[in-house]
């Protein structure tokens, strides 16, 4: 440990608070950082990393991290220029994005610039320029992610063992969940995260890297139909075997012994959507029906949201509304029940 951090009691909380706890509880950790070794330091716990600061001037950084289950997410900013030396061990990899750089960053010989997401195996050292930046970051156990990412059939380049950065792709759901899971720390929702499936939000962040990493090319392909309808028939038999229960495209493919293309075919030419937006539709809908029954109840929207897995609250009543034509504040608000009008009688004389 150094020095600082040995005289820092903020630092050393910062070595002690990485992972979930015994009960599985998420961890969290918020901390403003002064130096840019400081900074390094909170990630020493689980990687071999130094940081120097490349130009002059006063440093002011801040990181949070949020760990759940096997995956931490965290997020990053600093105003000076570093350079990070960095060793990944052999039993994590991490994805990140960087959502704002300024000026040219670099990892190895790939540019960075906003936007940037980067795939980074384990077993690895990477020098890593970052002038004053924010970037968010995944870290997921390799093999974990690798089995996903076959379960998906995505191919990632040399097996899942070479370093990946792409440009171009759009990366707001994962942007907007992990600006939410930071945020959810210091809100009114706190309290009551610890309701959520723990191992269905593990699984959700790991799909939704996995879905900005690459696209897939299943729109392009059509497959016999009489096998898109077995297919189809079959997620939607698993679908309605766990219907109190959010579903993803991940198990979707394992259970069913398929590849994510295959299924994104299938359901692209039986219903005209994709698997995934085909499962929005259904928690939307899963959704509705909590919010009608919590009426009068001291439930929230952000409760029932991400009870169904949408962990961006804005997004999700954007999408609730073009859905239902309402608010999902709305539906809350008013009872399920409607009072038929009184008949009316007819006399004559």
């Amino acid at each position: 440990m150094n020095a600082s951090a040995r005289r820092d009691p903020v630092a050393q909380h910062a070595l002690t608070q990485h992972a979930t706890g015994a009960t599985g509880q998420p961890s969290w950790l918020d901390l403003v950082t002064v130096d840019a070794d400081d900074a390094a330091s909170i990630q020493r716990r689980w990687m071999s990393i130094e940081y120097d600061q490349i130009d002059g001037g006063a440093f002011s950084g801040r990181f949070q991290q949020l760990g759940i289950q096997d995956t931490l997410v965290a997020t990053e900013r600093q105003n000076r220029t570093v350079l990070k030396r960095q060793y990944f061990p052999p039993d994590y990899c991490t994805v990140s994005l960087i959502r704002s750089i300024s000026g040219q960053g670099r990892c190895g010989l790939d540019a960075l610039s906003t936007r940037s997401v980067g795939y980074m195996p384990g077993n690895k050292s990477y020098e890593v320029l970052l002038p004053p930046s924010e970037i968010v970051f995944f870290r997921i156990r390799q093999e974990r992610f690798l089995q996903a990412a076959d379960t998906l059939g995505y191919d990632l380049p040399g097996s899942g063992r070479q370093m990946l950065f792409l440009d171009g792709l759009d990366p707001s759901y994962l942007d907007d969940m992990a600006e939410t899971l930071m945020s959810i720390q210091h809100s009114p929702v706190a309290d009551l995260f610890a309701s959520i499936d723990r191992a269905y939000l593990d699984q959700v962040v790991l799909e939704r890297i996995l879905g900005v990493l690459l696209d897939s090319t299943a729109r392009s392909t059509r497959m016999p139909l009489l096998n898109a309808h077995r297919i189809t028939q079959a997620a939607q038999s698993l679908i309605e075997s766990s219907v109190n229960e959010p579903l993803t495209v991940m198990r979707l493919c394992d259970e069913l012994g398929v590849s994510r293309a295959s299924l994104q075919r299938s359901f692209l030419q039986i219903y005209g959507v994709s698997p995934l937006a085909y499962l929005r539709m259904r928690r939307l809908n899963c959704a509705r029906r909590d919010l009608k029954a919590a009426y009068g109840t001291s439930t929230t929207v952000a409760v029932i949201a991400m009870r169904w897995g949408f962990f961006h609250f804005a997004r999700f009543s954007q999408d609730y509304f073009q859905q239902f034509g309402e608010l999902p504040s709305a539906t809350l608000g008013r009872s399920v029940r409607t009072k038929p009008e009184p008949r009316k009688n007819h006399l004559r004389g």
